[in-house]
């Protein structure tokens, strides 16, 4: 329970939080899309090492969303994922090629993607104030590590400027 403007206690929305974290899943179903993607067309070992820890740290996040998701009361039935985000998204990634647009499209939508990451562990962690049932999950840890998933991926978009749009 959370204690409000005014001192209303409010218990979590499992209904709404549920639906809030499908989206973010859904969002990182097209994220491992895109980096996959990525990590087909790039030669560049400090690229890759970073692409394939990226990936490896998206899974991990999944995990903690799907096993909030599964903790929650709510109907399964009503929730709906971003299919059509992730497919366009996926869409996308397969004509990422190294040094055009799209690989510099590719990168700035999973920058914008960890970013809104961010905003989500912070929203987790109001929550996890309020009810029990999360503690212990490491949210803030979560956070720092978005942060530098973001100042890594604006490196790579900056390198990819330059690739794609300067002669």
């Amino acid at each position: 329970m959370v204690t409000g403007p005014g001192s209303v206690t409010r218990d979590v929305d499992d209904h709404a939080l549920s639906t809030y974290l499908e989206r973010h899943l859904s969002g990182s179903d097209a994220a491992v899309r895109l980096v996959d993607g990525l990590l087909s067309r790039t030669s560049v070992q400090e690229e890759r090492d970073f692409l394939e820890r990226f990936s490896r740290e998206l899974e991990d996040e999944r995990a903690v969303l799907r096993s909030i998701v599964d903790g929650l009361d709510h109907d399964k039935g009503l929730v709906q994922r971003g299919i059509g985000i992730a497919t366009g998204v996926a869409a996308m990634a397969k004509t990422a090629l190294p040094g055009s647009p799209d690989e510099l499209e590719a990168l700035e939508a999973l920058a914008v993607g960890v970013w809104g990451k961010r905003l989500l562990w912070g929203a987790l962690q109001t929550v996890a104030d309020a009810d029990e049932r999360f503690d212990g999950l490491p949210f803030g840890a979560l956070a720092r590590q978005a942060e530098d998933q973001e100042r890594e991926l604006v490196g790579l978009r900056q390198r990819a400027v330059a690739a794609s749009l300067l002669c």
